[in-house]
């Protein structure tokens, strides 16, 4: 059997999971810390980091994924994958400019932390799940304690969008909130009988967050936490009442507080209890106008890779939703077989969940949550595309699919040396790896640099993040014309 290098051990088969949860704890954290740098881009810098330790030894997994989907995937799909992988590359390389490669780079850095996280939860014991919900539980006490600090200091002048500490923008707060959250379940029923003590340590941090969702106004990530509790009764019933009971009357007791220990409320006037109309749609809807037309004016292959955040439109750098942007960017038939592997999965769910033995039922409905908390969240954000969120989702699409129940036998490591193909895909990802942190620097120069023009031109000191906290391309091509991370083929 081969041995991992021992460089890699920590980062090896049981750890890497444990890695996301560090750097999320890490971002989330960094209002602790005094610097200059925005809070978007610290997260970007810390996401690009964990990913080159994860990849740099992972040579041996991609070994395993090799193995896993010569096992699973047939001959026939394997060459339809191949075939419309080169379709996408040949689309990027002849109608989008460069730093079209960073974003799509960007997005198989995500998935490849799916797979490594997929893998290495597929071998988790019993014990590591508990520990796992246990580190995502402290991570949500720390998170509110920095919080509840911060709101008793600065109570009788705080203002909205300072609430969500240590992100550039509230509804970034909400994006990780709808993945952590249900995670952190896990540390009640991951044990042999339910605990009331557990489930106390759970509801205390999680009313905090609710209390700040409903502070923020988070109305995307309210409906996805709701969302998710339905889902995991109406699939698995008696199963998933401690997690959520307790995800829903931590939900009361955050709204309890909203309405009585409410700081902003003071600059209200006439019983309002609002800043904002939350019947409005807040411009999603004309951005998902605008995205659709993309597609349908550039069908097939639309307008390229980050380009929503080029259109000559000084606005939104993104469609808030991840089936519309894929449309505008990567093409409407892109986005239907995204759509459609969506569904696939939601199935593949369902069929599980009926077939699951009840007693590993408690754990996999706070994956499920998760997972669901997460998609839905994804179709009113742009969380695929902000840091700490995108490591949030990788963490919970990982888990919820590599999840084994006492009923499946564990996937067996494969035997032998790592096959010069594997470490040929290795080399090609750690290419992959090199472009992005590359091209992300000189991205981020240009970022900052634009800034001011930025805001300049949009007539108000606001950002609109992309890859970093000023996306919008048109700015960053003010200054910097001939940069060949705008150059193109066409």
């Amino acid at each position: 059997m081969y041995d991992q290098p021992k460089a890699g051990h920590f980062f090896g088969v049981r750890n890497m999971p444990f890695l996301l949860v560090v750097v999320t704890s890490a971002g989330l954290l960094s209002a602790w810390l005094p610097y200059q740098m925005m809070y978007f881009d610290l997260q970007r810098f810390l996401q690009l980091g964990a990913g080159l330790i994860v990849l740099s030894f992972s040579n041996y997994n991609v070994y395993e994924l090799i193995v896993l989907a010569k096992a699973h995937i047939s001959h026939c799909s394997a060459l339809l994958v191949m075939a419309i992988f080169f379709i996408v590359v040949y689309c990027l390389v002849s109608f989008a400019p460069l730093v079209a490669i960073l974003d799509a780079g960007a997005l198989l850095f995500i998935a490849l932390m799916i797979m490594h996280v997929f893998i290495h939860a597929a071998r988790w014991k019993l014990i590591l799940w508990l520990v796992g919900g246990g580190a995502i539980t402290f991570v949500l006490w720390a998170y509110a304690f920095l919080s509840i600090d911060r709101l008793i200091i600065q109570y009788d002048h705080l203002v909205r969008s300072e609430m969500a500490l240590g992100f550039s923008n509230i509804r970034q707060f909400s994006d990780v909130a709808v993945g952590l959250m249900p995670l952190g379940l896990l540390y009640i029923v991951s044990r042999s009988q339910p605990s009331f003590i557990a489930a106390l340590l759970c509801f205390l941090p999680l009313s905090f967050w609710w209390y700040l969702l409903f502070l923020t106004e988070g109305r995307a990530g309210i409906l996805s936490l709701t969302i998710a509790m339905t889902v995991a009764l109406v699939l698995f019933g008696r199963a998933a009442q401690w997690p959520v009971a307790t995800l829903f009357s931590s939900a009361l007791a955050g709204l309890a507080g909203w309405w009585f220990v409410n700081p902003l409320r003071r600059g209200l006037e006439n019983g309002e209890i609002f800043h904002r109309d939350i019947a409005s749609d807040n411009n999603r809807f004309d951005l998902w106008r605008t995205a659709i037309q993309y597609g349908i004016d550039n069908f097939p292959f639309g307008i390229g890779p980050m380009q929503f955040a080029g259109d000559g439109r000084i606005s939104y750098a993104h469609a808030h939703n991840l089936i519309f942007n894929t449309a505008a960017e990567w093409g409407i038939p892109i986005a239907l077989m995204l759509l459609a592997l969506i569904v696939y999965a939601c199935w593949k769910i369902y069929r599980r969940a009926q077939s699951m033995p009840d007693a590993d039922k408690p754990i996999y409905s706070c994956l499920v949550m998760a997972f669901v908390g997460v998609m839905v969240n994804v179709q009113f954000a742009g969380a695929h595309i902000f840091p700490l969120s995108s490591l949030v989702m990788a963490l919970a699409i990982g888990l919820v699919f590599g999840y084994r129940d006492s009923s499946q036998p564990p996937i067996e490591r494969p035997i032998g040396p790592v096959p010069i193909q594997a470490t040929l895909v290795w080399g090609g990802i750690m290419l992959m790896m090199a472009y992005l942190l590359y091209a992300g620097m000189e991205l981020y120069w240009l970022s900052v640099d634009s800034r001011l023009l930025c805001m300049q031109e949009a007539g108000r000191a606001y950002l609109y993040p992309r890859f970093w906290a000023q996306g919008r391309l048109e700015c960053m091509q003010m200054i910097a014309p001939d940069h060949w991370l705008f150059w193109s083929w066409r």
